[in-house]
């Protein structure tokens, strides 16, 4: 089999991966710019389900299907490279600035262990004992023992050099002008007026996924982009985990650097980092750590999340085009839900079938083909 994935970001790249390994045949990776240097490149590489859940339905079932795959996942890449991810699973910690704070994450954590999600209460010693440089006004928190990080980056550069040993292309500057559709069928697509054949096309685009379907009259719920900014610094005080609160998030990096993040911006395509949005980001920092007050940061920047209507990624085939597939909208959870997404698309595209879990992400009357 024949198969052309458009979009070479982290959700591409690990499709692609899965498909070799599956058994496809031929399979060729377009990336109208330089592969991996989107959304993917400009994440902070969290691996939160849990963390950031307050109800448990499919989606938290998908993000933590897809974290239970990630020590494989990330074990099996490095054999596979000899790229080592940095694979974090030190636990998510969650903390409160004042006594009301401190209960509403109580009453969550408590919902969320009643769902059996694991998490600890924290007191403010037990803080103080996990992590000793952050702020002394720090009063609770809830510990979430299952999540962490990964180094996306170092993600992305072992999914190209996998692609590199196994035979996959990968073609950089090479956007997608139109897909080929011919009696109900994707047959191929077009690249810089070259005609390329087929015989599935799995359109992984993110926040550029619309515009391609869109011309083509493909019917998908729509995705756009959502800006995040990120600050780093380098060389910052001991921290091990990541760590939410402030109205924003620390990750440290095994290097010694640490990212802060992100802003939710409506701003289009402008990938521009702003001075208030550094500032936002400073603050947040600061008083999460104090021992960053004064310095400025090392570095920032800015990408663009694909957010799909109805706020749930959309994966699998393509109703009433056969041989066209989407893996799109995954907007904060693309780097998490990587694996599974690379197992739902290798599943649709090789064997026709959807399993149980990805059902609900199925495109629009997909979803009700499966419950029929």
């Amino acid at each position: 089999m024949n198969v052309l994935i458009i979009g070479g970001g982290v959700i591409g790249l690990a499709a692609a991966r899965e498909l070799r390994l599956a058994g496809a045949g031929r399979v060729t990776v377009l990336e109208k710019g330089q592969a991996g240097r989107e959304a993917s490149w400009a994440a902070a590489g969290m691996l939160a389900p849990d963390a950031e859940t307050e109800t448990v339905d499919a989606m938290y079932r998908l993000c933590r299907r897809s974290n239970e795959l990630y020590p494989e996942f990330a074990a099996s890449l490095f054999d596979e490279t000899g790229i080592d991810i940095e694979l974090d699973r030190t636990g998510t910690i969650c903390v409160a600035f004042s006594n009301d704070d401190s209960e509403h994450l109580r009453r969550r954590m408590a919902a969320q262990q009643t769902a059996g999600i694991s998490a600890e209460l924290l007191s403010s010693t037990n803080i103080a004992g996990l992590e000793s440089s952050l702020s002394p006004d720090v009063v609770g928190g809830v510990l979430y023992p299952d999540n962490g990080q990964v180094e996306n980056r170092k993600l992305v550069a072992a999914l190209l050099e996998f692609a590199l040993r196994n035979s996959i292309e990968v073609h950089e500057n090479s956007p997608a002008d139109e897909l080929e559709i011919r009696n109900g069928r994707a047959v191929g697509l077009s690249v810089k007026g070259k005609s390329l054949e087929a015989d599935a096309i799995v359109v992984a685009a993110g926040a550029w996924q619309s515009e391609l379907l869109d011309k083509a009259n493909v019917g998908c719920p729509r995705v756009t982009p959502v800006k995040g900014q990120i600050i780093a610094y380098e060389r910052v005080p001991s921290l091990r985990h990541v760590v939410y609160g402030a109205g924003g998030y620390l990750v440290p990096r095994r290097d010694g650097r640490l990212l802060v993040g992100a802003t939710v911006e409506d701003a289009g395509f402008n990938t521009e980092v702003t001075a208030e949005a550094v500032l936002s980001l400073r603050q947040s920092a600061e008083r999460l750590l104090p021992g960053l007050a004064g310095r400025e940061p090392d570095d920032k920047w800015a990408g663009l999340r694909p957010f799909a209507a109805g706020g749930e990624p959309i994966i699998g085939a393509v109703p009433n085009v056969s041989g066209l597939f989407v893996a799109a909208g995954h907007y904060r959870n693309g780097i998490l839900l990587a694996p599974v997404t690379a197992q739902l698309i290798a599943e649709a595209v090789l064997k026709g079938s959807s399993p149980e879990i990805g059902r609900p992400f199925l495109p629009a009357s997909g979803k009700e083909a499966a419950a029929s």
